[in-house]
């Protein structure tokens, strides 16, 4: 009789293993003293209570937690824990003031976590190339972490065509590697026509073809930056894009709406 009954419920064990082990994490993490909650630290009536060293200590627990989650077994819970972890970064990023004591070289270890358990995520790498491309300036190891997605996933996937468009934009405007941008707009190109997004496809394969013939496009590169612009609300991000447009000779002026204006000047033939 007994051995029917544990028969019964063994199915049992290994979820209820996982939910013990996951809500560890989560307790490792947010009840642990100086755990990742730096933002309960701060009063905006008294300014910052949190000192360099204690900032520091706090980067330390928080990297030694996430190594931990590195190599924890998941039980199944992948999608699970990678959306856990991604709150806890979004804690991490948002806290400006303990980042102006540390900087934010966490970045990358979050997205190591979370592109390991949930390769497939494909909104993710938009805040993967902000956050390690752009805040860390680390655009190889950006575009080496998408590759964990663009190997994971395939042209049936909706949406997946998105992540070679991103990886593009990292090459090519922050890395300067044309043919790795060129190959990443054509698979891109190819994924998109896979899933029906025709419009979609003949735009990139048409901005392969003109980096390919023209590596210096100044066009395509001016069509580059106002796609980062317009992808992100970032403000350091949002600077960049702008800064770099007009290097490129665009004219932006601001509407009574308070909406920029971008005025793309005619370039020569030989640049189209």
């Amino acid at each position: 009789m007994s051995s029917l009954v544990v028969k019964r419920f063994e199915g049992l064990f290994p979820a209820a293993i996982a939910v013990v082990a996951l809500g560890a994490i989560i307790g490792l993490q947010i009840y642990a003293p100086g755990g990742a909650r730096l933002g309960d630290r701060f009063s905006e009536e008294n300014g910052p209570q949190l000192t360099q060293s204690e900032a520091e200590r706090e980067e330390q627990r928080l990297a030694a937690n996430l190594e931990i989650l590195k190599n924890l077994p998941s039980l199944g819970f992948d999608n699970l824990l990678a959306s856990w972890v991604f709150l806890n970064f979004l804690q991490y990023f948002g806290d400006r003031e303990a980042r102006n004591l540390t900087g934010f070289q966490l970045n990358d270890n979050f997205f190591d976590v979370i592109s390991r358990l949930d390769p497939r995520w494909i909104d993710m790498y938009l805040f993967l190339s902000t956050a390690v491309g752009y805040y860390q300036a680390q655009p190889e190891l950006s575009v080496e972490l998408m590759g964990r997605g663009t190997r994971a996933l395939s042209p049936e996937f909706p949406g997946a065509w998105r992540l070679w468009r991103l990886k593009s934009l990292d090459e090519l405007l922050l890395l300067g590697d044309i043919p790795a941008a060129v190959e990443s707009l054509e698979t891109a190109s190819e994924w998109a026509q896979a899933s029906g997004y025709e419009p979609a496809a003949n735009l990139f394969r048409d901005a392969a073809n003109t980096l390919r013939d023209n590596p210096d496009s100044v066009p395509i590169r001016i069509n580059a930056w106002l796609t980062v612009y317009s992808q992100t609300m970032d403000t350091l991000v949002r600077e960049r894009a702008l800064t770099e447009l007009e290097a490129l000779g665009v004219e932006i002026q601001e509407g009574e709406d308070g909406e920029l204006r971008f005025f793309v000047p005619p370039r020569p033939e030989a640049e189209n």
